[in-house]
């Protein structure tokens, strides 16, 4: 006679779930300007490279631009190469000068969120605008905040360094970027602490949610699996069968509620 299994009762959670997204345009506007040092240009530049890495599994496209006095279109979406889109970002070369932030957004809404440039009509359209201080030509934003509002374009901007304890220059982050502010504005102290606001700004733009699911594993009494044998023989298999469907996760965690005995 064979002797009854343990059951095992666990729950296992996938965290950072994403069924398949609809297509995504994401544009970055990059402060070029005298202010910003080379160094922080190029620490700038790493940071969306991160970015641009972390949400490439998904649908998207992704333009690059910088602004100073004048704005420069150095990837639109057309150009955006997948495999080699590091070396497009490392090509890109400081313009300095002053910060015409205003005019930088018009040129991205008008000429890169555009079908000749590869936007695609049924993406979602985002544009990140990376600044470390007040802009030139302030009184614009009523003006191009409205052609990109036109447009469904949704607006991020992320405000570096100290400039932005003024209250006025607070008030220029939160009229670049969409409603509500809360959720479209990011305030880091410097450049090298981009990276400290990369996953919230990636989940920001490709939401994910975590799934609780509740597993029966009969677990032989003969071959004593633990809970990460079980994770990585029986649900890591799992978590990759749910990506072959679409569905992106991101982690898995075990955790063992009750065992009953025979």
């Amino acid at each position: 006679m064979i002797n009854p299994l343990p059951l095992c009762v666990f729950m296992l959670t996938l965290s950072g779930c994403t069924t398949a997204q609809e297509a995504t345009d994401i544009a970055f506007l990059l402060d070029g300007s005298g202010s910003v040092t080379a160094d922080q240009f190029t620490t700038m530049k790493t940071f969306v490279k991160n970015v641009t890495s972390a949400l490439l599994e998904f649908d998207t496209l992704f333009a690059f631009v910088q602004y100073s006095t004048k704005t420069t279109i150095h990837v639109n979406f057309t150009q955006f190469n997948r495999t080699g889109f590091e070396n497009q970002m490392d090509d890109i070369i400081q313009t300095n000068g002053g910060t015409d932030t205003a005019s930088g957004i018009r040129t991205v809404v008008e000429d890169v969120f555009n079908s000749s440039a590869g936007a695609r009509p049924e993406a979602n359209r985002i544009l990140i605008v990376i600044t470390d201080g007040q802009s030139s030509d302030a009184s614009l934003y009523p003006t191009v905040t409205s052609l990109a509002d036109g447009k469904n374009i949704t607006r991020y901007a992320i405000g570096v360094g100290n400039a932005f304890s003024i209250p006025s220059a607070l008030d220029e982050l939160n009229s670049i970027a969409s409603p509500p502010e809360s959720d479209h504005v990011f305030r880091v102290d410097s450049f090298k602490a981009l990276d400290l606001i990369a996953t919230e700004l990636e989940m920001s733009i490709i939401p994910t949610a975590d799934v609780v699911v509740g597993m029966r594993l009969r677990v032989s009494s003969t071959k004593n699996l633990n809970e990460t044998e079980i994770e990585e023989q029986v649900l890591k298999p799992i978590a990759d069968k749910l990506r072959d469907q679409g569905i992106t996760v991101a982690g898995i965690e075990l955790r063992r509620v009750y065992t009953v005995e025979p």
